[in-house]
């Protein structure tokens, strides 16, 4: 007896559909928001039209920069981290990681503890970094966008006692 051929390939409607799927989701899941969109008006003018986001970046083509670069926010943070008494009296010493952004306007928002060493470290990394001036702020495809920064910031005690 012959098995029947009639039945359809599953298999091979499956990888048909799934690179589809695949690109239905890469098509939905993107942000069109936060560029200038050329608009074309009734009487044939041209305009431009920006569409506001509030999306948040991890990686961008160019990363915020606080005012002065890498060395003015090492002299930043040593002129205004103080080392916290209880933290200096336990000799605690660590890396405190904070997360926060900055925003399309260079402000400094959401400040948040990654992960801390305690005994009062880790509040004062979060205060310090929300006195921070504002940033410039970060781009993507041209545009200034909110970016989510990852900062590391070091406590040890000896010569220096706070290190950036």
């Amino acid at each position: 007896m012959k098995a029947n051929n009639s039945t359809p390939n599953y298999k091979s409607n499956l990888l048909t559909v799934l690179p589809l799927m695949g690109l239905m989701m890469v098509f939905f899941s993107c942000d069109f928001q936060g560029y200038d969109e050329k608009v074309v008006l009734e009487n044939g003018e041209v305009t431009s039209k920006n569409i506001e986001t509030n999306e948040i970046f991890d990686v961008v083509e160019d990363s915020p920069e606080f005012p002065g670069g890498m060395e003015a926010w090492n002299e930043f943070l040593m002129n205004n981290l103080k080392y916290p008494e209880k933290a200096r009296e336990m000799g605690i010493e660590g890396t405190v990681y904070v997360v926060f952004e900055v925003r399309k306007d260079g402000s400094v928002k959401n400040v948040e503890l990654l992960k801390g060493i305690g005994a009062g470290c880790d509040e004062e990394a979060k205060r310090v970094i929300m006195q921070s001036p504002n940033w410039t702020p970060g781009k993507q495809k041209g545009h200034t966008v909110n970016v989510r920064l990852r900062v590391p910031i070091k406590f040890k005690l000896g010569e220096k006692e706070v290190i950036a």
